[in-house]
């Protein structure tokens, strides 16, 4: 959320591209459509950088296939952690800011997310990895959803083992992304 440019409509497509079925993009303001653009791109920023890369390498042994799930939450964990370097904005103004916004578009989203949104937001959703405690009630939580064994229930011990290792690939992955996210929306 963070990387939306701080554009209510950008950051709402953003937030429900992975909600969004291809039928369902055809009605779209423009600049809501970029925001699913823009979710593109960041995902395929990061399933190409290196760091992301050897992160996922690094828990593969533990978290086999879904490494590149636990990668995703904890890095959401370092970037809660790490705050301070990438926002001048209090974490919990942000969010509240966040939560304000994604509401305003609500009549935009597809049924099954405006039906999610006020359970997500009363769950203060973006604060979901912001300590080991959340973090193990995440991942029990993606551990009850998932279809193939997984050790999900593990991976509050994979941070505690490789933490200074994650942290540092995530804060050299990090200003990277924001650098690409700027070339593409100017922020």
């Amino acid at each position: 959320m963070l990387l939306s440019c701080e554009d209510s409509e950008l950051l709402a497509g953003n937030f429900m591209a992975d909600f969004m079925l291809n039928n369902e993009k055809k009605a779209l303001h423009p600049n809501i459509m970029n925001g699913l653009n823009l979710h593109r791109s960041i995902d395929n920023f990061t399933d190409q950088h290196i760091n992301v890369k050897n992160a996922i390498v690094l828990l593969r042994p533990r978290q086999g296939k879904y490494s590149p799930v636990v990668v995703d939450i904890l890095f959401d964990y370092f970037l809660t952690i790490n705050w301070h370097k990438y926002s001048a904005e209090n974490l919990e103004k942000f969010t509240a800011r966040v939560y304000e916004m994604l509401t305003l578009h609500h009549e935009v989203y597809p049924q099954r997310l405006k039906d999610l949104l006020p359970r997500m937001i009363a769950d203060d959703f973006l604060m979901s990895c912001k300590n080991e405690d959340r973090l193990i009630k995440t991942f029990e939580r993606i551990k009850k959803r998932a279809k193939f064994d997984n050790n999900f229930d593990r991976a509050h011990l994979d941070l505690a083992e490789f933490h200074d290792i994650l942290d540092d690939q995530f804060n050299e992955f990090f200003p990277e992304i924001v650098l690409h996210i700027n070339n593409i929306c100017k922020c």
